[in-house]
């Protein structure tokens, strides 16, 4: 049984169902179990592909971003304020994933290095609210960032005391089992001959190409992996620093995401992909 005392709290809203639209970010530091520090800021979101938002949930919109600072401008910042911390935050899957999908569109190394987060809904069954009436605690305004940052910090404190080892998530290597690599036919890992590619003009020709995520426009991993082959891909499923593609959709896997970003922070030339530019080059 391991109990916290210091920590920092987080907690991510998005403009879109993408974990990489960040819009709003609240943090809360707790030193020997007070609250000692708070900081909350909206998000210039990157703009994707997606026909929904996500404005009905948390009240922001797209007005209300337009002079937000983009997310490199605010790393620093978050870096400095969470410092060496256990990341506390109430469903870390989730806040896990959104922060390497961030790092890794910005092509931002992930310092520190390795993150360790404590979740409290792991530790709980029950949803943020739900916690909070439970322990009697306000939570402000559901879905307000900082609101719910400062609300998942006093939970875990009132949950001081009964918190098992098995809450705890080891960051992004732990997560990683969550998303599970999709299987290929082996036919689409045997790169074709120049002569039966008809469009050699695509980022895809000769490149070695490696998909994670899912993508909307292409359930079918494998069916995706059949169209880039066709472009003179060469289908990849382990990542290093010979990759030259790096196709990127929704919920993609937090481990190979944080691996990407640090070899593109040791200077590997890496091209990254997200759906939307993939469909316009597709198209």
């Amino acid at each position: 049984m391991e109990t916290l005392s210091s920590f920092t709290a987080i907690d991510f809203e998005t403009f879109t169902p993408k974990r990489s639209s960040a819009c709003a970010i609240g943090l809360a530091k707790v030193v020997n179990g007070v609250i000692t520090k708070k900081f909350y800021s909206l998000i210039d979101p990157i703009p994707d592909n997606s026909t929904r938002n996500n404005s009905h949930i948390h009240g922001i919109t797209r007005e209300m971003l337009n002079e937000a600072p983009a997310f490199p401008e605010l790393w620093p910042v978050i870096k400095e304020f969470i410092g060496d911390d256990v990341i506390v935050c109430h469903n870390a899957e989730f806040e896990n994933s959104v922060l390497m999908h961030l790092l890794v569109v910005h092509c931002i190394p992930p310092t520190p290095s390795y993150f360790k987060f404590c979740c409290t809904y792991k530790l709980t069954g029950l949803s943020l609210d739900a916690c909070c009436q439970k322990h009697n605690i306000s939570i402000g305004v559901h879905h307000d960032a900082l609101d719910d940052a400062i609300a998942c910090a006093k939970v875990y404190l009132a949950e001081n005391g009964c918190i098992q080892t098995s809450a705890f998530i080891g960051g992004v290597k732990s997560l990683s089992r969550n998303f599970a690599a999709k299987k290929y036919d082996r036919s689409t890992l045997e790169q074709l001959d120049d002569s039966v590619i008809e469009n050699k003009s695509t980022p895809f020709f000769h490149a070695r190409t490696i998909i994670t995520g899912v993508f909307d426009a292409y359930p079918n991993r494998n069916e995706l992996g059949k169209k880039l082959q066709s472009l003179g891909a060469d289908i990849c499923t382990t990542i290093s620093k010979k990759l030259n593609v790096v196709v990127v959709g929704r919920d993609a896997g937090p481990a190979k995401l944080r691996k990407i970003a640090e070899l593109i922070a040791d200077g590997a030339k890496i091209r990254v992909i997200h759906e939307p530019e993939l469909i316009s080059i597709l198209s």
